[in-house]
């Protein structure tokens, strides 16, 4: 198995995704005590979370795709 962590020590940080708007989001809502989110740009409730490298293997994404996506949620919340 290999350390995902950071050279000073840190864990990786973890990042949210949308399957049903294919987003990351960064504001996610937690719905009840269990590990279920609801997405804040859909309102959908099939959000996946893990490490960046592990959504970008899992889903097929480039880095790219990730950046853009970033900058449109930065766009959408300063309105």
């Amino acid at each position: 198995m290999t350390d995902e962590s950071k050279p000073n020590g840190e864990l990786p940080s973890i990042i949210f995704f949308c399957r049903d708007c294919q987003k990351v989001i960064s504001n996610p809502q937690k719905q009840g005590a269990k590990y279920e989110y609801k997405c804040g740009v859909c309102k959908g409730t099939d959000v996946a979370f893990g490490t960046r490298k592990s959504i970008m293997d899992y889903f097929r994404l480039k880095e790219k795709d990730l950046v853009a996506e970033s900058k449109e949620q930065v766009a959408e919340s300063r309105g």
